[in-house]
């Protein structure tokens, strides 16, 4: 088993560890792969002129005073519609059927595609797809029953 010595600073504080290969692949290399790559999106942002105070806000979704145009902050009346019709689709989903929310959650939600669904369930693609139409106008019905046009 080989081991790798790593240093890991925090402010003034400064601690050398001695990992594993394993545990230093899973658990050490991609945190350093995600720094590198913030480091990167640093640099292309500050050659077409951020400075890096804008640059960690657009990290950090907090732009306004930061300098950075192009970015809106959701305004509350947003939030409260997205908050209502994430609750009508809960709802909405609540009303189907175990297998039908289990269909719908895979297709739509995770784009899963149909044929694979399918054969993950020993299924005929064309049953499934009937099934995915079904589920869709069972879930249109709910949302026109609610005034929500879909």
């Amino acid at each position: 088993m080989s081991f790798r010595k790593i240093t890991i600073k925090s402010g003034n504080e400064e601690s050398t560890l001695e990992v594993t290969k394993e545990e230093y692949q899973r658990y050490y290399r991609p945190w350093w792969q995600q720094k590198k790559h913030e480091q990167r999106n640093r640099e292309a942002m500050e050659q077409n002129g951020y400075t890096e105070e804008s640059y960690e806000a657009w990290r950090d979704n907090a732009s306004e005073g930061a300098g950075i145009p192009d970015v809106e902050l959701q305004g509350v009346d947003e939030l409260v519609e997205k908050k209502l019709l994430l609750g009508v689709l809960a709802d909405a989903m609540d009303s189907l059927l175990p297998e039908e929310r289990e269909l719908a959650m895979k297709v739509f939600g995770e784009e899963m595609q149909v044929s694979e669904f399918a054969k993950e369930h020993g299924q005929p693609r064309t049953t499934v797809s009937s099934k995915k139409m079904v589920v869709l106008g069972k879930l249109r019905a709910f949302f026109r029953e609610r005034g929500l046009d879909v």
